[in-house]
């Protein structure tokens, strides 16, 4: 590998974030790169002549003791700043690094320097676009590169240097004409990789690619996926798996084995064979994944008899094939499936590159890990890679939306492939969405099949609901009509066609943002991502634009017919959805309204659910297979599976039920404390609740040293708390993390919140369940409400009439068994393993008080409760921990 230019790697450690108002350089690191080589590097504490913050100390471990005796900025830039003479500088966050030196420097009379640069951070989004995260010292992790002291500038820099030697040997790998195509497009990013030279210029020979229209694709030369042949006998198949001597046993070094989880095993196999469906409740930790996991396998291999596997999100999907099933070390063929919308559309992506009007810099950086990325995926599958696609404009102008695929790129469309692959597979890995629209469709997606097994299925009535109604949202509409608009702009009618859905689009969706907008100012409903929402009832002051807008849509429809089959029928299809959501009184669900809080006035995105699935549950789903396997670690309520088969359609069906014994002593482990001291909770003003509670959160804190996970059933409220416990001066030296105020997906919080000793971590609905963080990391876990949806919120409310019209209770048939699921899937975050302890608080004592608190303590574990003042119970717990 030719690489002749010097590259200076810079690290810097700081007092704060910012550069302009006064924040200094702590420590700083210098690497030298040549001929791909560290030739030199250099170190130095900096005296900052200012305190440095207690939360900046945490971080890197550097005190004002530290550097009170080391030199000022002044004293010793002499010492590096010939070191940037004609040199590429590097870092990772390029311009933080570079504007604290900059701004050192002129602060002290020095010239600022003015380098080519390239940020590690931008290459390696493009260079390693299925990177989990780009944070340096995840990326160390992901790359196998130590880091010993993650934070202080010399490890720092040393990283980055190992980095951006491993990202210049990845870029020197890729295909020429990806090389070309990146050159072309970095002109408009960070990193101008031109000035790497002559490592773009060195070709190399890929056998894994094909060259197609100009872009590198990974082969798609057919492969058959290899099966073992299991002739054992089940008993000695489970033997194998789960004997001292056993695969199980080979994996892990303090391997135990546990009668629960072979129980599992034993139960589904039995259900396969007897054609019978079954309710498995099984606790979280148990190793419930693998217990159906094993059947399945002996199932398909043995019986060949195909298993679909349901799970509640994409991301478990690729969990299950990628780290669980490559445990039992059994070849067998298998395939994710997922709904078309994950799947890149090869044919709108080569309209969307050549398209010069999406040159933004998200759309070039878009662009550039989706090259490198072609050349490493076999499945287009866009959650492969880290990028918030779903939030991009672009996003559904180039997701697969219909079958049918342009001849040029019909052999290489990903969804084809796909469902190529499902139809000779023997385990099918779906998710609760699919499974739902698949069991509706009149084109089934998935293949024939008698076995299924849903795992998480607490959650698949409220999946199957969302997923039998309808939504729609300005964005989607107007994202359809600007692909209409590429596509066949250069016919004279058509752009004036769609000018006109546009106008009357824009005049509809402006007034369904002031009805939510109007409603919220009477009474506020906030969902969990901090959306205003209001329900939808269709009235004359909105039928005229509801009417105009599908009149239009109609008038497009009958021109497209004349064009484009394929996209007439698109088309069609939103016009039947708008006017189903906006024009048509239905009876039998709800719709509603919702709006960002400071979204654009015509940002609007229209719900539509059913009331009840049981009909289609048990007619197109239970009915239809031989044996389904629920599992989930909450599927009862008081220790009854009654709800969740009634909600579920399966009243009528004949279903085996078991509850797994408890493999953790939670008895010895746990402490449950309510306080009985605290305000009363009232709605819709908290106010006074919420400043105990996060009293008794910072009180709590000094006793376990953070370490805690608090949930809330309000977005609002946590928002309020976050800001609350911020500005608390107890809290100087604890990393605060609330979700969707502190930005970062879930994984990212929570490994954010591991990498802190003294964390408070904030979370609404999302975490209450499928999370997990054991050991240490988590010793206090803080319920500050019973989970029950708000009285007020408009669609509980459009819910509950609908009960109470057909003579049934909502706060029984609704209201407390989703808030007693809820509350067992809380109260699981905290026991993840055998040797985990610690306590859950609980600060809403209607849990105590109120005749219902039985049916929430009767559906967990049996453990130790205490219910006094908050005072007496902070006592506990310091001689409990």
């Amino acid at each position: 590998m030719i690489v002749l230019q010097k590259y200076v790697v810079l690290d810097v450690e700081t007092t704060g974030q910012s550069a302009a108002k006064g924040d200094r350089i702590i420590e700083i690191a210098i690497v030298i790169i040549e001929n791909n080589q560290i030739t030199a590097q250099y170190n130095q504490l900096i005296n900052p002549e200012k305190p440095i913050p207690a939360f900046i100390s945490q971080l890197t471990s550097i005190t004002d003791e530290d550097v009170a005796t080391m030199p000022i900025f002044a004293e010793v830039v002499a010492d590096f700043i010939h070191m940037f003479d004609d040199a590429v500088f590097v870092a990772h966050n390029v311009y933080f690094d570079l504007t604290f030196l900059n701004e050192e420097l002129e602060r002290n009379g020095h010239s600022p320097i003015k380098p080519k640069v390239l940020d590690t951070v931008e290459l390696a989004r493009i260079l390693l676009p299925k990177a989990s995260s780009y944070k340096l010292n995840e990326l160390a992790e992901y790359l196998l590169i130590s880091h010993e002291n993650p934070h202080r500038a010399i490890s720092d820099a040393l990283v980055t240097a190992d980095l951006f030697i491993l990202l210049l040997h990845k870029l020197q790998s890729l295909p020429q004409v990806v090389k070309e195509q990146l050159r072309y497009l970095s002109r408009r990013l960070r990193s101008n990789i031109d000035q790497l030279g002559e490592l773009l210029d060195s070709p190399v020979h890929r056998n894994d690619i094909d060259i197609f229209r100009g872009f590198a694709l990974k082969s798609t030369d057919s492969y058959t996926q290899q099966q073992d042949d299991i002739c054992d006998t089940y008993g000695d198949f489970l033997e194998k798996m789960y004997g001292e001597d056993g695969q199980l046993a080979s994996l892990f070094t303090e391997y135990e084995k546990r009668p629960s989880q072979q129980f599992i095993s034993e139960k589904v196999y039995d259900h396969f064979r007897t054609h019978e469906h079954a309710l498995i409740e099984a606790e979280t930790g148990l190793g419930k994944t693998i217990a159906y996991l094993i059947p399945a396998v002996y199932e398909s291999l043995h019986h060949n008899q195909r298993v679909v596997i349901s799970t509640t999100n994409t991301n478990l999907q690729s969990q299950l094939i990628e780290q669980d099933l490559k445990k039992l070390q059994v070849q067998v063929p298998t395939v994710i499936v997922k709904g078309k919308n994950h799947y890149l559309s090869l044919q709108k992506f080569e309209q969307y590159y050549h398209d010069t009007s999406y040159f933004s810099y998200q759309d070039v950086l878009f662009k550039s890990m989706i090259l490198v990325w072609l050349t490493e995926t076999t499945t287009g599958d866009l959650d492969e890679i880290q990028f918030a696609v779903d939030k991009q404009p672009i996003y559904h102008q180039i997701i697969v939306n219909h079958e049918r695929t342009s001849t040029p790129w019909k052999d290489y469309c990903f969804y084809r492939r796909m469902l190529k692959k499902a139809a000779s597979a023997s385990i099918i890995v779906t998710n609760h969405a699919l499974l739902t629209i698949d069991s509706k469709a009149e084109r089934p997606i998935l293949p024939s099949y008698h076995r299924l097994i849903v795992d998480e299925a607490h959650q698949l009535e409220q999946v199957a609901t969302n997923h039998s109604g309808l939504s729609l949202s300005y964005f989607e509409l107007t994202s359809y009509l600007q692909l209409l608009e590429k596509n066949y702009g250069n016919l004279s009618d058509i752009p004036t066609k769609i000018e006109h859905v546009k106008y009357e689009a824009d005049i509809l969706f402006r007034q369904l943002f002031q009805v939510v907008k109007d409603e919220n100012q009477k009474q506020k409903a906030v969902t969990e991502i901090g959306r205003f929402k209001a329900v939808w009832e269709p009235n004359e002051q909105t039928k005229d634009s509801v009417d105009r807008t599908v009149l239009m849509l109609t008038e497009l429809c009958e021109r497209l017919e004349q064009i484009d089959e394929e996209e007439q029928k698109q088309l069609i299809q939103i016009k039947q959805k708008m006017h189903r959501l906006l024009a048509v009184e239905d009876n039998a669900s709800v719709t509603w309204l919702e709006i960002d809080q400071n979204g654009a006035e015509n940002a609007v995105f229209v719900h539509q659910e059913p009331f009840s699935v049981q009909q289609l549950l048990h007619d197109q789903l239970f009915n239809q297979k031989e044996a389904i396997i629920l599992i989930s670690a909450t599927l009862t309520m008081n220790k009854s599976f009654q709800y969740i088969r009634n909600k579920l359609g399966m009243n009528t069906l004949t279903a085996k039920e078991y509850m797994v014994e408890h493999h953790f002593d939670y008895k010895h482990n746990v402490e449950l404390l309510i306080p009985d001291d605290l305000p009363a909770i009232q709605y819709p003003r908290n106010d006074d609740f919420i400043y105990a509670v996060n009293e008794a959160i910072i009180s709590l804190s000094e006793k376990t040293d953070g370490r805690m996970l608090v949930l809330f059933t309000s977005y609002d409220m946590l928002r309020k708390s976050y800001y609350l416990l911020k500005e608390s001066d107890y809290l100087s030296d604890y990393m605060i993390i609330g979700q969707g105020v502190t930005s970062g997906s879930r994984n990212r919080l929570i490994k954010q919140f591991q990498g802190f000793d003294k964390s408070i971590l904030l979370g609404t609905n999302a975490y209450w369940q499928g999370i997990d963080i054991p050991g240490e990391d988590l010793s206090c876990l803080m319920i500050v409400k019973l989970p029950f949806q708000s009285p007020q919120d408009p669609v509980y409310k459009k819910k509950a009439n609908y009960y109470q019209a057909k003579g049934i209770n909502p706060f029984m048939e609704i209201a407390l068994p989703q808030a007693v699921l809820q509350f067992k899937q809380g109260f699981g975050r905290l026991i993840r393993k055998k040797s985990d302890r610690g306590v859950i608080f609980v600060m809403d004592d209607r849990l105590m008080t109120k005749r219902y608190g039985k049916t929430f303590m009767g559906s967990i574990p049996e453990i130790s409760v205490h219910y006094d003042h908050f005072e007496k119970l902070l006592n506990r717990v310091s001689k409990w921990l």
